[in-house]
């Protein structure tokens, strides 16, 4: 609506109470559109303040963690409440030490996902020492969504407070439900008097919990001897789109591994070993969308192995995974639980007879889908589970 204005004899221009009413609330109007629309836009997942304590605060349909420490950082502390460190134990290397770290973990409601758009940072280190600066220099951030694998982003820091913005890669969009990050410290110096330590002023994750469910990406592989020389692969795939391409992949030595098979929608192969090994070591890997590669657990198989074995059920509880197994025959057996890209976690050894027994193993990771494998003398099976 245009202003309207009328002239008396000097010429100013005079605006009515109620044409000024009608202009304020539009001005209001707008400014209350802009809020909601920046507000939309930084919405937080989750925020860490610090102010006296670990509790982060969620964001609507999800839940968070409080912060903790890596088992390298000794010890921590809040100063003046109002921001907090993790003292001791960083690492002097160039490279971060696996266990020196801050973590922080968000998780979607039940039948929601998590699309997770940048972390904030606003941390240093210790201004102790002569001259001032003690603790890591450097930081990584990294997550459970490769196993810590490979750093999101890296930076450098001094002793006064700086803000990080890192933006997460198009991985953080469509999350099933839960992720770990852990802040990492390193490349630590110590000036005279100075006391090691990674201060933190605030920590936040911008995005948000969607409603819908994601299928959970898993390929579940079984080989065994067929025969005399011939091995036979079975797998179930979840989570993977149309057309995703699967690649039997056979190595020789469990490192180097070559295609031996292509398929959209087989479900089986036979190998025929042309080449004479003792053992031999099958995976299979699917293609992304994004050019990246989804592996299954090795399978490796001993030839001239006949027999089967099974694994019946897996209970996760608390620390610890329970598993239900089912051995073909008397003799010693290894539990594994692997990463989904095949990274080895954890190991058990079950000594038993024919028959169904259980087992037990001690297990602390990231909430997560990992991969279970019983095998005995080249005879493997598998199954993925929820932890």
């Amino acid at each position: 609506m245009p202003l309207i204005v009328s002239k008396v004899s000097t010429g100013r221009p005079i605006v009515y109470p109620w044409q000024q009413s009608i202009c304020m609330k539009a001005i209001s109007t707008l400014i209350i559109t802009l809020f909601t629309f920046i507000s939309m836009q930084a919405q937080n997942a989750g925020n860490w303040p610090l102010n006296s304590n670990l509790n982060g605060n969620a964001g609507n349909h999800l839940t968070v963690s409080p912060l903790s420490l890596g088992s390298s950082i000794t010890s921590s502390s809040f100063n003046s409440g109002s921001e907090w460190y993790g003292e001791g134990g960083w690492t002097a290397a160039s490279t971060p030490d696996a266990n020196g770290y801050v973590q922080f973990t968000l998780t979607a409601n039940t039948g929601r996902y998590l699309v997770l758009n940048t972390v904030t940072l606003i941390q240093r280190r210790s201004n102790t020492g002569t001259p001032q600066g003690a603790g890591p220099n450097n930081w990584s951030l990294r997550s459970s969504l490769d196993n810590y694998a490979a750093d999101i982003a890296t930076g450098s820091m001094t002793y006064n407070y700086a803000t990080y913005t890192v933006t997460l890669p198009a991985a953080f969009q469509s999350i099933p439900s839960t992720v770990t990050f852990r802040l990492y410290g390193y490349n630590t110096t110590i000036n005279s008097g100075g006391t090691s330590r990674f201060v933190f002023d605030n920590i936040s994750v911008q995005g948000q919990s969607n409603a819908g469910v994601l299928a959970e990406q898993s390929i579940n592989l079984t080989a065994q001897v067929n025969g005399e020389k011939n091995i036979s692969l079975q797998w179930n795939t979840d989570g993977f789109s149309e057309r995703t391409q699967f690649v039997v992949q056979r190595s020789f030595n469990g490192t180097d591994f070559t295609p031996v098979f292509r398929t959209e929608s087989a479900t089986t192969y036979i190998d025929a070993n042309p080449v004479s090994s003792a053992i031999v070591y099958y995976r299979i890997a699917a293609t992304l969308s994004d050019g990246s590669a989804y592996y299954s657990a090795i399978a490796p198989v001993k030839l001239g192995a006949t027999g089967r074995t099974a694994i019946k059920g897996v209970s996760a509880q608390g620390n610890s995974v329970k598993t239900f197994l089912h051995l073909e025959g008397a003799g010693t057996y290894q539990v594994n639980i692997w990463s989904q890209d095949g990274k080895p976690l954890a190991r058990q050894i079950v000594n038993g007879q024919a028959g169904d027994i259980q087992s037990e193993i001690a297990f602390d990771h990231p909430h997560g889908i990992y991969i279970l494998t019983l095998s005995n003398e080249g005879r493997i099976s598998s199954r993925a589970f929820v932890y």
